[in-house]
């Protein structure tokens, strides 16, 4: 009977790892933080988070979500007016959402 690859002690039961193992690998995944996307910019139906990169830098990411769930607080619809926000960055923004779905 093959032994865990992680303790050498007890049998394996999954993928190589006794179930002791395997449930202190899964804790271990299951506790890894998330990032969660600071603010979240919609425009023709593409929602694309902006995801905070160590400093003070965000980056733009496409995600697969529908404008329907996403907290108002943090969403800027790019389909309408947006008030406190420069012209220049309002077409800085649709611009990246452009290159964003079009990759």
């Amino acid at each position: 009977m093959a032994k865990c690859v992680i303790c050498g002690q007890r049998p394996e039961r999954v993928d190589g790892y006794c179930k002791h193992c395997f449930s202190q690998l899964e804790a271990v995944r299951n506790a890894k933080d998330r990032k969660q996307p600071r603010h979240f910019l919609t425009y023709q139906g593409h929602v694309v988070g902006l995801f905070p990169n160590g400093g003070k830098t965000l980056v733009a990411r496409l995600l697969a979500r529908s404008d329907k769930y996403l907290p108002k607080r943090k969403t800027v619809n790019l389909n309408s007016y947006c008030t406190g926000y420069s012209r220049d960055s309002i077409k800085a923004f649709k611009a990246c959402i452009r290159q964003l779905s079009q990759a």
